[in-house]
């Protein structure tokens, strides 16, 4: 986990500051109407998982941006006709990743961290499909929260002073960058459950 945090910190160190608006609008527009937009939110997740494992299954470097589009296109394709069962896989698929960090300490048998992985899989997914709207809302937060404080980490990398106090904060705490993500996603779960709960909608 703490190496996929520092592969972020090192892209977002990379980037111009003139991606930090879009950045943003886009996480901020998430946070506040990702519920009217829950099924490109859907697509969308679909095709950065799609983008991960394409890289994940190519052999040399030069295949990895060939592979990651075609497995992003891939899924975020199969996913506009089956949103309403995308919902329901990224409900399974969050819910186990939560479980398996929580005992990634503890020394499991491949098969039986893999048998866990599919039970937990199975009974996040039923979950999911028996409460979708949870499952929207907090993914459209999610989202929202990583796109605006990744806009934010952008704007404050073009400045030396906060870079070296942000990385210091990151390296000295590290639960200093998941609780900056943590509180606009929960910000924006709880603002756009109330918008549902006022407006009665389900999905």
């Amino acid at each position: 986990m703490a190496g996929t945090f520092r592969e972020w910190l090192i892209v977002l160190r990379g980037l111009d500051l003139l991606v930090a608006l879009p950045l943003l609008v886009g996480g901020i527009a998430l946070m506040i109407f990702g519920w009217r937009i829950w099924k490109g939110t859907v697509v969308l997740c679909f095709g950065i998982i799609g983008a991960f494992l394409g890289q994940m299954a190519a052999g040399s470097m030069s295949e990895r941006i060939i592979y990651g589009v075609v497995g992003a296109v891939g899924l975020a394709v199969l996913n506009l006709k089956f949103a309403r069962y995308g919902a329901t896989l990224l409900g399974g698929m969050i819910g186990t990743v939560v479980i398996l960090q929580c005992f990634s300490g503890l020394n499991l048998s491949n098969a039986t961290y893999w048998t866990a992985a599919a039970a937990c899989f199975v009974a996040f997914s039923a979950l999911a499909q028996l409460n979708r709207r949870a499952v929207v809302v907090f993914v459209a937060a999610f989202l929202g929260g990583v796109l605006m404080v990744s806009g934010l980490g952008v704007c404050l990398m073009t400045a030396p002073t906060l870079y070296g106090y942000f990385m210091n904060l990151i390296t000295d705490s590290s639960i200093a960058l998941p609780f900056m993500l943590l509180v606009p996603t929960a910000m924006s779960c709880f603002f756009q459950s109330s918008e549902l709960n006022r407006r009665n909608v389900e999905f």
